[in-house]
């Protein structure tokens, strides 16, 4: 069991995303998440999203209890602020537990190794599956105490953004998928996930500023999360 004083026991996300239309993005996001919790920023059970300038860069910020500690703590691990953008941590978010829940985040990586080493070794998360793909690439699960973080890895992923996009779970995909459409944003079919167990539809908005995805899903024995 994670020591509840360990600085660095990493919880909710907040995810940064730059947008090139602030009007057209705080509509989608109103239609896929509901009212915004303040200005630009949208609270969920587990984590917050707030849209940043078009030539801001991504953020993903992991929420732990003393952010000053943390930030000593990172460095006597090797990790100094500015190494691994847009990676960072905070101890500050916006949190609603009626609000909408964050399945799992995207990340990228250029090494399988290194982002273990980066993601469990110095953020302290855990490390849950690792799912080979071919050609060099893996998928690689870690979870924090609320959500799933999806590292991509490999030497295809050396010119990507670390950031790759949100899932957002939904209990009724159907349902979900209908209004959003019936709400004027273009969605893919409902089908079936790569995951067992799980259906999902793309949200193909460009406005949203990341890929992004509604997933639903049954408990399953093995579930990396």
């Amino acid at each position: 069991m994670r020591n509840s004083n360990d600085p660095i026991a990493v919880s909710d996300v907040r995810i940064g995303i730059p947008v090139v239309d602030v009007e057209a993005a705080t509509r989608a996001y109103r239609i896929l998440l509901g009212a915004p919790a303040a200005d630009r920023l949208w609270a969920a059970a587990n984590g917050s999203v707030v849209l940043l300038p078009a030539d801001a860069d991504p953020s993903v910020d992991f929420v732990v209890p003393d952010e000053t500690r943390a930030r000593v703590q990172l460095e006597r691990r090797g990790l100094s602020a500015t190494d691994h953008a847009p990676l960072g941590v905070t101890e500050k978010i916006q949190r609603d537990g009626d609000s909408p829940v964050l399945d799992h985040i995207v990340l990228t990586h250029a090494d399988s190794d290194a982002a273990i080493a980066l993601y469990a070794g110095r953020f302290g998360l855990d490390l849950r599956r690792v799912r080979p793909l071919g050609d060099g690439l893996a998928q690689l699960f870690f979870r924090t105490s609320t959500v799933v973080v999806e590292v991509v890895a490999g030497p295809a992923m050396a010119d990507r953004d670390r950031f790759g996009g949100l899932a957002w779970l939904t209990e009724d995909i159907d349902a979900d998928q209908e209004r959003i459409v019936e709400a004027g944003l273009d969605t893919s079919e409902v089908r079936e996930g790569r995951k067992p167990g799980t259906r999902v539809c793309t949200i193909r908005e460009r406005a949203l500023g990341t890929p992004t995805l509604l997933i639903e899903q049954s408990p399953c024995e093995n579930d990396p999360s």
